[in-house]
């Protein structure tokens, strides 16, 4: 429960950027991704055997819709990049200042 512990003790006004790293499907428990998908995330519930997510939360304030915030990619043996496992994954954007203030 450490992650838990994290998100729910860092500040407000907060950015949490999060990814997975070796099978977040099954490591992640219920309760984790039940936090997680209060920060707004919609695909920690779709989590497939060694999918790539990567999530950017604003804990305690609203990113504007057209910043690119969560993204997956699962593992697909026809098209694995890295002897069986997907491809990397990125999200990219720019987050003004005064969003945080």
């Amino acid at each position: 429960i450490p992650m838990i512990d994290f998100i729910n003790k860092a500040p407000q006004k907060s950015l949490i950027f999060m990814v997975t790293h070796d099978e977040g499907s099954t490591k992640l428990k219920e309760d984790s991704k039940k936090v997680i998908a209060e920060l707004g995330s919609k695909e920690i519930w779709n989590l497939k055997f060694r999918s790539g997510w990567v999530f950017l939360a604003a804990k305690g304030f609203k990113l504007p819709e057209h910043i690119q915030k969560e993204k997956i990619i699962h593992s697909d043996k026809s098209k694995n990049r890295y002897n069986g496992w997907p491809a990397e994954i990125q999200i990219e954007g720019c987050i003004p200042r005064n969003l945080m203030s």
